[in-house]
C-alpha cells in the first residue's frame, strides 16, 4: 500500500515540477511583454532581477490551479495506462485513494504559508524598487505609517504612534527636544496632530525641564510648534510598513481599529491571502470527482468551476472591503466548493468497474 501511494506522490510532485514553472514562466513573460512596451529605462540586469524577484508571488496564484492539473493528469494518465484496473481490483476504491492522496495538498498548503510569510515581502518589496527605476516612477506614497521615530534636526526628534500619509494627520505624538549637551529640555505629547509647514498639535502637555529641580508642565487642547518641515522631506524619512504577508495585514488592520482608521481594506486583504493559501487543498477535493469521468466535456465543467472560484473569491474580496459584508464573507466561496465537492464524492465510483 505504501509502495503504491509514494508513486502517486512521485507522480504529483514530477507534474507540479513540470507544471508550476511553465505557468510561472508564461505569467512573467506576459507582465515582462507589457513592462518592456512601457519601460523608459531599458535596464537588462534590472529587468532580470525583476522578473525574479516576481517569482514568487506568480508560483503563490498558480500552485493551487496547478494542483488540479497536477491530480487530472494522474487520474488520465491511471485510466489511459489502465493502471487503475489492478488497484481498484485489489480492493482499493477512489475515496480510499482521495483520501490519502489529499495528504499532497495539504503539504502545498504549508508551502504556500511559507513562501507569504518569508518569501513573498522581501521579494515583493525588491520588484517594486526596481519597477519604478525601470518606469522612472516617484516612490508611491504609503497609506499609513505607525510606532515610528523621526529626526527633525540634530536635537529634535518626533515619535508617532499613527500617521496617515495622505491626510498628513496621525494620533501618539511625542516630540523631543536636546540642548547642546544632549539633556532633554522639551517633551510636548499629544493624543493627534496635523503636519504642514508647522506641527499642530491637539489635547496635550508640555513638560520643560530647566533643570532637575525645576520642571513645568502645562496642558493644552491645541498647540502649534514652531517648526517649519517639509512634509514630502519628512516621508522620505518615515520607515515605510507596507503590509504583504497575513502576518503584517493582521497587524496593520489592528492599528488601523485602534486609531480609528478604516480598516476594510487590510482585513479584506488579509481573509483572501487565507483563503488563497488553503486553495490548493479546498480545490483538490472539490475537483477529485470529476477528474475520473471518461466523458469529453468534464474539461470544460473544470475550467468554468476554477474561473468561477477566482472570480468569485476577488468579488467577495471587493465586497468586505467595501463593509458590504463581513470579511470573513470571503470563505464563503469555499464552503460551496466544499460542500459540491462532498456530494459528488458521495457518488464517486469508476464507471467502467
Amino acid at each position: 500500500m505504501k509502495i503504491l501511494y509514494r508513486y502517486l506522490y512521485k507522480k504529483l510532485t514530477v507534474y507540479l515540477l513540470i507544471l508550476v514553472p511553465s505557468f510561472s514562466f508564461v505569467a512573467v513573460l506576459a507582465e515582462l511583454i507589457e513592462l518592456l512596451r512601457k519601460a523608459k529605462n531599458l535596464d537588462f540586469t534590472a529587468i532580470l532581477l525583476y522578473t525574479i524577484y516576481q517569482t514568487p508571488e506568480k508560483i503563490y496564484y498558480i500552485l493551487p490551479v496547478s494542483m488540479v492539473v497536477a491530480f487530472f493528469l494522474l487520474a488520465k494518465d491511471l485510466i489511459n495506462s489502465r493502471e487503475i484496473y489492478p488497484i481498484l481490483l485489489n480492493g482499493l476504491s477512489l475515496k480510499r485513494i482521495g483520501f490519502s492522496l489529499f495528504i499532497f495538498p495539504t503539504l502545498v498548503s504549508g508551502i504556500q504559508i511559507l513562501n507569504h510569510e518569508f518569501v513573498m515581502p522581501k521579494a515583493k518589496k525588491n520588484a517594486e524598487e526596481i519597477y519604478r527605476i525601470i518606469k522612472k516612477k516617484p516612490k508611491s506614497e504609503p497609506l499609513i505609517a505607525y510606532s515610528s521615530w523621526v529626526t527633525i534636526d540634530k536635537r529634535t526628534f518626533l515619535y508617532f504612534s499613527f500617521f496617515d500619509l495622505r491626510k498628513k494627520e496621525g494620533k501618539g505624538l511625542v516630540i523631543l527636544r536636546y540642548d547642546r549637551s544632549f539633556n532633554p529640555v522639551i517633551r510636548i505629547e499629544g493624543k493627534s496632530f496635523k503636519i504642514d509647514k508647522e506641527i499642530y498639535i491637539n489635547n496635550g502637555k508640555i513638560i520643560t525641564i530647566n533643570s532637575l529641580s525645576n520642571i513645568d508642565l502645562k496642558k493644552f487642547s491645541s498647540f502649534v510648534f514652531p517648526e517649519k518641515i517639509d512634509v514630502e522631506n519628512l516621508k522620505k524619512l518615515i520607515k515605510v510598513k507596507k503590509p504583504v504577508s497575513i502576518r503584517q495585514l493582521y497587524r496593520s488592520a489592528k492599528i488601523a481599529e485602534k486609531f480609528g482608521y478604516p480598516s476594510a481594506f487590510y482585513w479584506s486583504k488579509m481573509y483572501s491571502k487565507l483563503s488563497t493559501v488553503i486553495a490548493p487543498l479546498i480545490l483538490s477535493f472539490s475537483f477529485y470527482p470529476f477528474i475520473w469521468s471518461r466523458k469529453k466535456y468534464t474539461i470544460v465543467i473544470i475550467a468554468f468551476l476554477l474561473l468561477g472560484y477566482w472570480y468569485s473569491t476577488a468579488f467577495l474580496s471587493t465586497m468586505a472591503q467595501s463593509n458590504v459584508i463581513p470579511y470573513y464573507g470571503i470563505f464563503a466561496v469555499d464552503v460551496v466548493y466544499v460542500l459540491l465537492g462532498l456530494i459528488f464524492y458521495r457518488k464517486l465510483k469508476f464507471s467502467e468497474l
